[in-house]
Parts: C-alpha cells; structure tokens; sequence
C-alpha cells in the first residue's frame, strides 16, 4: 500500500469499495479494489482470493488489466488494476439522457465484449455477474470488461449450479435452479446490449416474484428502429428462453454484421474473421495466432469448438455440371426450433432466422438458370405472417391486451401497423401462388 497514493473513493458495494489511486513511482492512475475480510465466511474469503488469482492470470485486450495485489493486515484483500477514464457503461446511459447511441458505436462496443466472453469461455472462465456497471470503457471509448468476484473457473464440460449474479441480469435456467453453463453468460450478455440500444433494462419488475416471471415468459420488448434489423437479431437472439439456442461468442463474432467491427480490434483470431472462397479444394486452415494470452497454455481452447466456414462445394450428384453458390452458413444467427416461433424481431413479425436471398444455382452451358430468390421470399413471408398471427393469438388468449397493443400499434417513418403487413404478406403470398399456377399451366 505504501506504493500508492490515494486520491479518492469511486465506488462501493456491501463488502468494500474501489479507490482511485497514483503509483508513487510512475505516477499513473489506477484503481485499487479493497475487500473486506474481517468478520466474513471461510467460503467469502476463499471467494476474494480466488478473484485475485483469477484477476492475475488473465491477459486479454478487452479485460481490465491487472496490476498487483495483495492481503492486508488479514483485514483486506486489495487488487489493483488498471483506471478506465471513461466511467462505467452504466453511467454513459445515463448521462445520454434517452440519446441513442450510433449503430458504428454500438457494433464496436459488442464486437469487444464478445471477444472478452469469448477469451474468458476458451479459458473455461465463466463471468456469471455481465452487467452494465461491470463494463468500463477508456478515454478511446474502447471496452474494458471487470469485476470477476463471482467468476468460477469450469472444468471441460462442467455446469456451475449456485445461484448468484444481478437478478436483472439472470438467465431463465438460473432462475429454475437448473445447472447452467456458459450461455448465461451469452443471455447477460444479451441484456447489456438491450440495455445499451433502448436505455432501459431488458427485463424491469417491481418485485423479485415478478422479474422471474418476466424473464421466464414475457417476449422481448421492440427494439428502437433506428438500429439495422440485422444488429437487432443478433441481440435477440442473445435472449432466446432455451441456452441451447443461444449462440456462442464465437459465432456472433462471426457474423458478417460485426466482421467490420472485429477487423478493426486488436488481433482478432483467424477462427473468427471470414475464410476467403476459392473454386479449388478446400485448404486445411491456418494455425490460430492467439489472440490472447491463454489461463493455462495446456488446456484446449474453448473457442476452438466453433469450426471455421466451409468453402463452396459442387454438386456431384447431378448429371448437368451446376454450381453451387451459397452465403458463408455461420455469418447468420439460427433461430431455435419449437418454441422460438413466437421470438419475433419487430412488430411486423420477422423470424429471427435470418435467410440468405442471395443463394442461386445457375447450370454452366446457358440451357437454363434457377433462381431461387423468389422462393426463398415467399418462403420468409410465410414464416413471417405464420409468426405474427402466432403471436398475436397467444397475447390475445393470455389476455396480454398492453403487450398485444403495443404489436399492434403502427411502427416506422411510415407509420406501418402489424394489420397492414399482415394483409400486406398474405396478398402477396397469394400472388405469388397465382403465378406459380399461371407458369405450370403454360408449361
């Protein structure tokens, strides 16, 4: 403690407080975590020391970087780490005071905290407590992910099961006790970049009863429209109820939404930026440079479970020489299947998968070309018009009246309602069966 000169309290908690403090000797600033032990369990203070440890062994860009630490006098736990200028990210939403944020900003900010969760999950680390207040940014306005007092290093394949965490923040299967993995993180996650877009949490009740029966059953709120139908699916499907639907880090990051954004980031791993399509056979990818410095250099990355993009292949069961061009498969989030019908992206209704219209096969030779846009359109409009009468009919039969009013009510520059689309997608489903039948009969 001698080392450093202390300058001012910034924050506390139940159990301590955070103290921005100067090295006497090289006269940065830093923040110094002081956590008290007196009078605390065996199991707190074991807690605070394996976040010491924790906090030392881990090296990553996107991850408050860690200076020093110790116990003192028996009394505290100190750990220091490096100061973020820029305050929390729960204070920058505040202090917009309802001013959204520019998509360029909100896809730089999520493009570096997946990378944070991603090292953290390839290290077998789970955060367990994701939350704006835990988000700090520099003075560049670059993501520094903190406060790992609930981390809990997993075994391969292991489930953690106690239940902690921010309740606004918790995912449905923690809620259930229900041993949960690394997509709770995901879903925390999730809830941040809600929380980021809208200024307001994902999921708000006035008691703990009522939280839990939001988080477990409600749908998710409309996003603003300002942002691009292609970040809002994203988010959304962060939120999925079933972890099991939930995508990894890995995969959002590869989705060609956010590949701009992780060009720009520090090293990214080549696991994670696109695989360039060449029409020779597939060549074995290269070794991934770490991006990071890994916890234990001995143990299997975990990021390393999400192969690479495929390279286009040919067709060799047909007779006619067809080529088959199709979108890189892992730049588009899946949408979950069962109960994921009812997780729409707005109001008008569309899945949250989301389809490539620019697959085509052409046959070489010019005798004929196949296109399959237009199958692929009226395909998306069915699944959209069968998910917004599904939802409107579930709101509608939970007496759900505000939540169906909001569905309902006109969105858009153009003031475009649900009704509209709806009549709007069946009108054109049923041209597009008319022709369909017009081009039969002239054949």
């Amino acid at each position: 403690m001698e080392e450093y000169e202390v300058i001012e309290q910034i924050g506390r908690g139940a159990f301590g407080a955070a103290i921005l403090v100067v090295n006497k000797s090289d006269r940065k600033k830093y923040v110094m975590k002081k956590i008290r032990l007196a009078k605390q369990t065996e199991r707190f203070k074991r807690t605070a020391h394996q976040e010491m440890a924790l906090m030392a062994r881990l090296s990553s860009p996107y991850i408050v970087e860690y200076k020093d630490a110790w116990v003192e006098k028996g009394c505290y736990a100190c750990i220091v780490t490096n100061y973020c200028g820029g305050g929390t990210m729960a204070d920058i939403i505040k202090k917009a005071r309802g001013v959204l944020f520019t998509e360029e900003r909100v896809c730089k900010w999520m493009t570096q905290l997946l990378l944070a969760v991603d090292y953290l999950h390839r290290n077998h680390v789970l955060h367990r407590d994701l939350k704006c207040s835990n988000i700090f940014l520099t003075k560049d306005d670059d993501i520094r992910l903190g406060d790992f007092g609930l981390a809990k290093l997993l075994n391969t394949e292991e489930l953690a099961s106690s239940v902690v965490g921010t309740p606004n923040y918790m995912c449905p299967e923690l809620l259930a006790d229900i041993p949960y993995g690394y997509k709770s993180d995901i879903w925390s996650l999730g809830c941040c970049m809600f929380e980021i877009t809208a200024h307001r949490p994902a999921f708000k009740a006035p008691d703990m009863a009522g939280l839990v029966n939001k988080i477990n059953r409600s749908s998710i709120s409309p996003l603003p429209t300002t942002y691009s139908s292609s970040l809002k699916r994203l988010i959304k499907s962060m939120l999925r109820k079933n972890p099991e639907h939930r995508p990894t880090a890995a995969e959002l990051l590869r989705h060609a939404h956010l590949q701009p954004f992780l060009a720009e980031c520090c090293n990214p791993s080549p696991f994670l930026l696109p695989v360039k399509k060449t029409e020779t056979a597939p060549e074995k990818p290269p070794t991934a440079t770490k991006e990071d410095t890994p916890i234990n250099p001995g143990s299997p990355a975990r990021g390393a479970e999400a192969d690479p993009p495929s390279a286009p292949t040919r067709c060799t069961s047909c007779t006619a020489n067809v080529e088959i061009k199709r979108v890189d498969p892992s730049c588009s989030v899946k949408s979950g299947e069962g109960g994921q019908k009812g997780e729409t992206d707005e109001a008008s209704g569309a899945t949250t998968e989301e389809m490539s219209t620019s697959s085509t096969v052409t046959e070489a030779g010019g005798a004929c070309a196949v296109a399959w846009d237009e199958v692929l359109g009226v395909k998306q409009r069915a699944n959209a018009l069968e998910s917004l009468l599904e939802l409107c009919a579930r709101l509608l039969h939970q007496e759900r009246m505000e939540e169906l009013a909001g569905v309902l009510r006109p969105f858009g520059e153009e003031d475009v309602s649900s009704r509209e689309t709806a009549i709007w997608l069946t009108k054109s489903l049923v041209c597009a069966q008319a022709s369909h039948e017009e081009d039969a009969q002239t054949k």
